[in-house]
């Protein structure tokens, strides 16, 4: 009875604080299960998922940019490039060094005379025994065991050499900003000649087909209300109008991604939700208030694909 109380008092603000706007009033909700029971929260605010300042990985001087404000980038396609020639010379100068086989094929003809040395020495004491000392059979031995050794370390430098290709490898294509999501230009903080640090911003990029709204909630709900939960946003605009705005006759429908675990310090009335909403035709804007009505009985599997839908509205209702 109290739930039914408190459900009708938000519903008739609700209303009041439509006729006030003179925006059209909704019809009554429906949950995708048929049931009626909802909560209506009246000050969602509209906010980005994916938004931020990507930085340059390394310093330099900016040589070019790729994009202006405004213009759309993929993810892994560059935004701008630093000046790299010197990276570009220190890769094939490692690159030389990598593909070098000298080091081992002198290691390995070290290797092959010393055997043969040995092989030899070995042959002449079995003829005619005392033909070479111990002295030289051990030295000629020693040298056998140094050329194995000189193979080895060709073979450690070749990996080392390696090492040190892909380091160069790396650091010429940290002289690329890449983008690291899909999105828009927001704002442009460096351009072409200018010096930037490591990990200074370049530009802010934004996802405009991915966002969320955050609300507040009274805490008796904050049990009831759960992730995946089905809900309606419908945008309102500020300021009295004599026709609603055609985005004003949408709902948007989305679901609940993330319900605080921790009441809000400013009074521990409320708890704070977040609800995720595709906007592929990038309708909603950050920054926009709005009406966000809750299926409390819904469940995400139940909902149809998540968009925007016409609300049969009309004025003066």
């Amino acid at each position: 009875m109290i739930n039914s109380m408190k459900t009708a008092a938000l519903a008739a603000g609700f209303v009041a604080a439509v006729t006030a706007l003179n925006l059209p009033s909704l019809p009554a909700a429906q949950s995708p299960k048929g049931d009626p029971e909802t909560l209506v929260v009246e000050e969602a605010t509209v906010d980005w998922i994916e938004r931020s300042n990507v930085a340059a990985l390394r310093e330099g001087v900016v040589d070019r940019m790729e994009l202006q404000i405004g213009m759309p980038v993929t993810k892994g396609k560059p935004i701008g490039y630093l000046h790299r020639e010197m990276a570009d010379l220190t890769v094939k100068k490692a690159d030389v060094a990598y593909r070098s086989i000298s080091p081992k094929v002198m290691a390995q003809a070290k290797r092959e005379l010393a055997i043969a040395v040995v092989a030899r020495n070995r042959r002449l004491n079995e003829r005619i025994p005392g033909s070479v000392s111990n002295e030289e059979m051990q030295k000629a031995e020693a040298e056998l065991k140094v050329a194995q050794a000189e193979i080895v370390q060709a073979d450690e430098k070749h990996q080392l050499d390696k090492a040190e290709l892909d380091l160069a490898n790396r650091a010429f294509d940290e002289h690329v900003i890449l983008a690291p999501f899909d999105g828009l230009v927001i704002e442009r903080m460096k351009n072409p000649g200018e010096s930037v640090r490591a990990n200074e911003s370049v530009v802010q990029l934004g996802n405009l087909s991915k966002l969320r709204a955050y609300a507040y909630i009274p805490l008796e709900y904050a049990f009831r209300v759960k992730e995946g939960q089905i809900v309606d946003l419908q945008p309102r605009l500020a300021g009295p109008r004599a026709t609603p705005s055609s985005i004003e006759q949408k709902r948007f429908r989305g679901k609940i991604s993330f319900v605080d675990p921790q009441i809000q310090p400013v009074a521990e009335t409320a708890v704070r939700i977040y609800a995720e909403f595709d906007n592929k035709d990038f309708e909603l804007k950050p920054g926009f208030k709005g009406v966000l009505t809750i299926y409390l009985n819904s469940e995400a599997a139940t909902a149809p694909a998540i968009g925007a839908r016409t609300v049969p509205t009309s004025v003066g209702r």
